[in-house]
């Protein structure tokens, strides 16, 4: 519009020019129209229309910066909006992940508050340590009167040379006599803990042999088995093939144990877990044997027991070995 009304005024000009050019009648100094002579301004009609063009661009140039700032506000607020529902859905996934964790925080607090009750109704327990220390006192003194049990069993044995009530047991039957008992030793061994000399392992070895020798028929694989097992529980044995297949492999045959047969007895201490080991090697029946006593289960009722399994003869410590 600003530029309309600059080209008004410049036709305007150009018209006033035109017609100064073409009006060729000089007008009298004292003509009843001529608004000169008689002292008033002529109208300005070039700068008015000039300054109604200012005012319109300026106006033009308002509305458009109006229009920028509404833009603005309005891009500002749909941000300010998107934000918005952003935070809430943050806030509603994380809630939802809050509400498991929370009910599993309760059923955990649930199930400690449970082993807190159970610990409360149960009478107090003694410190560990102090556990430990009454355990270290009573394995070292029952260990003690057990050593002087079997030194003493030890010392008759060797006198005597008895003869067990009944044979050793063994994994297959087997034609065994009564076996003879000699050359009995009984010790023990000490060491430090906590400070503290204590006992540390009772042992009592002897021999047995059989009064006559014991013989064991197998065949097959029975036979590798035999060998194996006599082997390693340190038996001395002689074999003799009954029967070969044509390859000069035994098939079958027998096991003849007419040596000195050892046999040993280990009673040792755990002062850590408090308790009693009790391991065997060929005493009762051939192989090895063990078994784990609380401290308070041992005493030299056990040692007792020990040397009736040596002799043959029904006894309360077969019960509780591991063969």
């Amino acid at each position: 519009m600003a530029d309309e009304l600059r080209n008004l005024q410049n036709q305007a000009g150009r018209a006033a020019g035109t017609g100064a050019r073409d009006d060729t009648k000089p007008v009298p100094a004292d003509a009843p129209g001529n608004v000169s002579a008689q002292g008033a301004p002529a109208p300005d009609i070039l700068a008015g229309l000039d300054a109604f063009s200012r005012k319109i661009d300026e106006e033009q140039k308002a509305h458009e910066r109006a229009e920028a700032e509404r833009r603005r506000k309005e891009e500002e607020e749909a941000r300010r909006r998107a934000e918005a529902e952003r935070v809430r859905r943050a806030q509603v996934q994380a809630q939802g992940k809050a509400e498991p964790e929370k009910q599993n925080e309760g059923r955990r607090f649930a199930a400690l508050e449970m082993l807190r009750k159970q610990a409360a109704g149960r009478p107090a327990s003694e410190d560990t340590a102090s556990r430990r220390a009454a355990a270290k006192a009573l394995i070292h003194k029952n260990l003690l009167s057990a050593m002087h049990y079997l030194a003493e069993f030890a010392k008759e044995l060797n006198g005597v040379l008895p003869t067990t009530e009944g044979p050793y047991a063994f994994i297959y039957p087997q034609e065994a006599s009564q076996l003879v008992l000699s050359n009995a030793f009984a010790d023990y061994r000490l060491r430090k803990v906590d400070g503290d000399e204590v006992c540390d392992e009772v042992f009592l070895t002897y021999q047995a042999r059989y009064a006559r020798p014991a013989t064991v028929d197998v065949a097959g694989p029975d036979m590798e088995h035999c060998r194996r097992f006599l082997a390693m529980s340190r038996v001395t044995f002689e074999f003799t093939a009954s029967k070969k297949n044509d390859f000069g492999q035994a098939v079958s045959g027998r096991f003849a144990l007419s040596s000195a047969i050892p046999c040993e007895i280990h009673i040792r201490a755990d002062y850590d877990a408090p308790a009693v080991l009790i391991e065997l090697l060929n005493v009762g029946r051939l192989g090895t044997g063990r078994c784990r006593l609380a401290p308070e289960a041992f005493n030299e009722r056990v040692a007792d027991e020990i040397a009736k399994h040596a002799l043959g003869s029904e006894n309360e410590l077969a019960k509780f070995l591991t063969r």
